[in-house]
């Protein structure tokens, strides 16, 4: 199984948690619901921004990204320090790219994505 990039730090302020669903709703013609736990465990998606800090970690980045992130990798959860199974939802393409240039014209690169994982699956 593939790790996370280590050159891919995670902005801590740019982090969040979401359960996705583990149930689902039937309506009927009457206009009742019915409403049944369809997983066991549901997947948590974690909304998360990597820093990469020039073009040649872009290049490898996603490089990275067109091998494994569509598939299971491990990664350490900024929450808990935790090594957890995740995967990228969208696989590479459901990663967005933004250039900024710092103060002495230099270009760095944010990585918005988003993750999913059982919370219960650890690496």
């Amino acid at each position: 199984m593939a790790a996370w990039p280590s050159y891919a730090t995670v902005l801590g302020g740019d982090y969040g948690v979401q359960e996705r669903e583990a149930t689902r709703r039937t309506p009927f013609e009457d206009g009742g619901i019915r409403q049944a736990r369809a997983f066991t465990n549901a997947l948590t998606a974690r909304r998360i921004t990597a820093v990469l800090e020039n073009d040649a970690d872009r290049i490898r980045f996603r490089a990275w990204a067109a091998a494994h992130a569509h598939e299971w990798f491990s990664w350490a959860d900024p929450d808990d320090g935790v090594l957890r199974r995740v995967r990228v939802v969208g696989g590479a393409c459901g990663i967005d790219y933004r250039a900024r240039l710092g103060p002495s014209r230099t270009r760095s690169w944010r990585a918005r994505m988003t993750l999913e994982g059982l919370w219960s699956d650890t690496a």
